[in-house]
């Protein structure tokens, strides 16, 4: 049986695991920190997104606050030489929006940072998530209804995914807008596009 999510009674808290009692029965579940550091006192309700991972040896239970951030640390552990306990320490040492914003600028230095992660590990968490971190951002947008235009859309959606990163509302729009003004406006244009040229903008203005 596979898990997606457990609701019940928090019991047991540690900044690197926690125990739900579901039913009078407690399930041990290995959260990042920046779960732990948000999840309520013992003895309240909680409900965690589970990602349920099935050994020869063992059956285990990592647990995140929201899906955003359980589908990221899955993106993480499908990177080869990333296992779930990487996963959860680059989730703990980074958090998941610098995290996202350090794998789609190309930050190396951010992520050496983090124990366990060399050089070539880094490089290939870039080169392997880069675009699949990108895209998540508009594929939830695409799926709310909207009565803007075809342009309103792609520009929400892209300052979205900047601000999801880390910058600034304000940043982010100044540098769409510079990256349409510079003859961006006219090409046919996606998401994934604008983004880029707009994280040019941000890094070159030092927004």
């Amino acid at each position: 049986m596979l898990y997606n999510y457990l609701r019940g009674k928090l019991t047991e808290k540690t900044p690197a695991r926690v125990t739900v009692d579901v039913g009078g029965i407690g399930f041990e579940v290995a959260v990042p920190l920046g779960t732990s550091e948000k999840l309520p006192s013992t003895g309240i309700d909680v409900k965690l997104w589970i990602h349920h991972l099935v050994r020869e040896d063992a059956e285990l239970l990592f647990g995140f606050l929201t899906e955003e951030e359980r589908s990221l640390f899955r993106l993480l552990i499908s990177v080869s030489g990333i296992g779930p306990k990487l996963g959860i320490t680059l989730l703990s040492g980074l958090g998941a929006a610098k995290l996202k914003r350090a794998i789609v600028e190309g930050s190396i230095i951010a992520l050496t940072e983090i124990s366990g992660i060399g050089k070539k590990i880094a490089e290939r968490l870039i080169v392997e998530l880069r675009e699949k971190v990108v895209m998540e951002r508009f594929i939830d947008a695409d799926k709310k209804e909207g009565k803007h235009s075809a342009q309103d859309t792609l520009i929400q959606d892209s300052l979205q995914a900047l601000v999801s990163l880390g910058y600034s509302k304000q940043s982010a729009k100044n540098a769409i807008d510079k990256a349409l003004s510079s003859g961006q406006r006219d090409k046919h244009l996606d998401p994934e596009h604008l983004i880029r040229e707009s994280l040019k903008h941000i890094h070159t203005a030092g927004f």
